[in-house]
């Protein structure tokens, strides 16, 4: 062939199609096969290696037989794993959940019960303390009620006791819850010695 002369159009169109081979405009439409280390043969006597076997077959990547695990022909059987562990998760926060909960109704009870019975301790407190002033009080008016009656009478016609308590007589002047009465040691004391 001749620089000057044509080519033919079977040679065009050979042509146009080796350079299209070439063109790097559309490389998103473009599909490439992925590159499997594992398939070269080119790389077989690497990976006939014992300890990168054994890695291999912990990370997943072939079988016990030394067999290439395909993931994309196994991607249903590891999204149903995938779920299963999903699953698991929740039904283990669920039963922490729920165990959390248990421990802190055990535990409101224990402080209510503790609580209840504090309460009643201080109840009985106070109703022991309230029992032992009406005795005070009851002992305190039976031990003045006789010996008023006989100093009201000797004293009927006496002046009111002084101010602090004590009078010419030796009387004193009690304070009780109910009120004030007066009590006279001359007379308590001649009664209790007789």
């Amino acid at each position: 062939m001749s620089l000057g002369k044509k080519k033919s159009k079977n040679e065009q169109i050979r042509l146009a199609k080796l350079e299209a081979g070439f063109a790097m405009g559309n490389l998103n439409t473009v599909k490439l096969r992925e590159y499997n280390s594992l398939h070269d043969p080119n790389m077989r006597h690497f990976f006939e290696n014992q300890k990168v076997q054994a890695h291999l077959y912990k990370t997943g990547q072939i079988d016990r037989h030394g067999r290439v695990i395909d993931l994309d022909k196994n991607k249903s059987k590891i999204r149903i794993l995938e779920r299963e562990f999903e699953r698991a998760e929740t039904i283990e926060s669920r039963r922490q959940a729920d165990e959390m909960e248990m421990r802190y109704r055990v535990q409101r009870k224990r402080f209510e019960e503790l609580e209840r019975v504090r309460k009643e301790e201080v109840l009985q407190k106070l109703k022991h303390d309230r029992m032992l002033s009406k005795e005070i009080i009851t002992t305190m008016r039976s031990s003045t009620s006789g010996g008023l009656s006989k100093t009201k009478k000797a004293t009927k016609n006496k002046a009111p006791p002084a101010i602090g308590g004590l009078d010419g007589e030796g009387s004193i002047e009690a304070m009780t819850p109910y009120g004030t009465q007066d009590v006279f040691l001359s007379d308590s004391l001649l009664e209790t010695s007789v």
